[in-house]
């Protein structure tokens, strides 16, 4: 198959790829002119049930295609299966509408995560995750978006509706992206975490959970974007996704 007809056969997928309709209880958040979404600026966002951090550095453009790109991908997957009951084929189908668009994301393998002492805090436990993983500056801004999440006041709105996203009653899933470049290419650490517990709280990643009150299993591996397939495809994505995007996305103050 030649370069341009592989092209359009992603672009035919992402045109019949079924969404949800909009939610019409879900306000319109998102701010395109906050500092998060700035050229070169370190920053945060809520994006549906993920967590995007993003180093310095980073264009605009960028920015908006790893946002746009994860929603499309967590919004089909929600379509296709439910996403705390099946959550294994959530993410199947997760990783699948990433690589059509462009991501190249190695083998999607999870394991049960053992805390080293008698309790958990999720908090916690993503930084110990991301630090087999993640550069410095990747950890630096994952430490910097948790902290600010929990601490700052005027996070408590993205800090809703990722928790209505990720953990609506005793099984939760989510993800933790920070996002940088290595040699001119966008490099996202897609760290997916699903967790089982005894009861739901709010805040729940701040929570000290024991051992024997939740499972949580990972995975964490680098995907990079193929940028010459999604420059040919943004447009697809953003059309597809319309105002989804504006209800789903929220910057948070770091």
């Amino acid at each position: 198959m030649n370069k341009q007809a592989y092209i359009e056969q992603i672009k035919k997928y992402i045109k019949e790829l079924p969404l949800a309709p909009l939610d019409s209880s879900q306000p319109f958040v998102y701010n395109p002119k906050a500092s998060a979404f700035a050229a070169g600026e370190e920053g945060a966002a809520v994006d549906a049930g993920s967590l995007v951090s993003f180093v310095s550095g980073l264009t605009v453009l960028h920015k908006s295609d790893v946002l746009n790109s994860t929603l499309l991908a967590q919004l089909a997957a929600s379509k296709a299966f439910d996403r705390f009951k099946q959550t294994r084929d959530w993410y199947g189908k997760y990783c699948e509408v990433l690589a059509q668009v462009g991501w190249v994301v190695p083998t999607f393998a999870y394991r049960e995560y053992s805390p080293s002492g008698d309790s958990l805090q999720l908090s916690d436990a993503v930084l110990d995750i991301l630090s087999a993983i993640a550069t410095g500056d990747e950890m630096k801004i994952v430490q910097a978006t948790l902290t600010s999440l929990r601490d700052k006041p005027g996070n408590t709105g993205p800090l809703t509706l990722f928790e209505n996203q990720s953990f609506p009653e005793n099984v939760g899933t989510f993800q933790i992206l920070p996002v940088g470049e290595d040699d001119g290419q966008l490099v996202m650490v897609l760290t997916a975490l699903e967790f089982k517990s005894e009861k739901h709280v709010t805040r729940f990643l701040w929570f000290s959970w024991t051992r024997t009150t939740v499972k949580l299993f990972q995975s964490a591996q680098k995907s990079v974007l193929n940028e010459d397939v999604y420059k040919q495809v943004r447009q697809e994505v953003i059309d597809k996704l319309g105002d989804r995007a504006s209800q789903y996305i929220k910057d948070l103050e770091i």
